[in-house]
């Protein structure tokens, strides 16, 4: 019988990579969600529309991204998965976040 300790697991790139971009990209989308509701309940809307949308809609794209390396970095042996899986859900939450403020503002 074999007792000697498991192989330690490689560290896993591509998901700490997915994390970063995943929080970066759901704390990006809701400054600037939160930002645009702010312009439509004060009025101001017309003036930052497109600086907001363009802004909001480049940081779901980031959450895009981390999706992508996050679904990559989920790929392989032996490697940790926790941070792929949670940056890919970020990456996720980011991506839903900008449609559900383009909905409200459009709404609004």
């Amino acid at each position: 019988m074999d007792t000697s300790p498991p192989p330690p697991k490689e560290p896993n790139t591509l998901g700490n990579a997915s994390l970063a971009l995943g929080i970066a990209s759901t704390a990006l989308v809701f400054g600037i969600g939160l930002c645009a509701i702010t312009a439509v309940a004060q009025g101001w809307i017309d003036l930052a529309r497109t600086p907001l949308f363009v802004c909001g809609a480049s940081s779901a794209f980031v959450g895009l991204l981390a999706a992508f390396v996050g679904a990559a970095g989920l790929i392989g042996r032996n490697r940790p998965r926790a941070t792929a899986i949670v940056g890919l859900i970020l990456g996720m939450a980011g991506i839903c976040l900008f449609l559900a403020f383009v909905n409200a503002v459009r709404g609004g």
